[in-house]
């Protein structure tokens, strides 16, 4: 059980108890709602992967996915090219740091350093006629992902190009 998780069901089993209600497990219940996330992000990676063509390769050498993007609303997102693995950073959000995988194509998954952020996105690179990236765009992986990662509302277009 999580931190924020255990501090609630204490917290209601107190109010529970104050307020004369019936008792309830809290931890128990807690615990099965936890179960059933995972099993619906489990679900969902499975159909993912399902549907995925890992034949696939990507239109261009991972170092030409590297750089610095930008989004009018949120700013930098930076791309780096580091031991032969694309990395990704948040330039506001520092928790939002971790590497990307290839999936299929031109699309990468963003698995986030840290676990607990639930939050791992596809990262989907266009590209202009001439071969350069013209935008990237993101989808987070599972819909369980919190609505506070917003990720499908960011354009990220590469520095200085607009």
């Amino acid at each position: 059980m999580e931190a924020e998780e255990a501090f609630s069901a204490l917290t209601l089993t107190i109010l529970d108890y104050y307020l004369g209600a019936p008792p309830v497990d809290w931890k128990e219940a807690f615990r099965r709602t936890a179960s059933y996330r995972d099993s619906v992000i489990a679900s969902s990676g499975r159909r993912a992967s399902a549907t995925r063509d890992t034949s696939s390769r990507t239109s261009l050498p991972l170092e030409k996915y590297a750089g610095r993007y930008e989004d009018l609303w949120y700013g930098d997102v930076d791309v780096r090219y580091v031991n032969d693995r694309l990395t990704i950073r948040f330039g506001h959000t520092p928790s939002l740091e971790g590497e990307m995988e290839h999936w299929q194509d031109d699309t990468f998954i963003a698995r986030w350093k840290d676990p607990e952020l639930r939050a791992d996105a596809f990262v989907t690179f266009s590209l202009n006629p001439d071969g350069s990236i013209e935008r990237a765009r993101m989808k987070a992986v599972s819909p369980e992902t919190d609505f506070r990662f917003d990720f499908q509302d960011l354009l990220l277009t590469p520095a200085g190009a607009k």
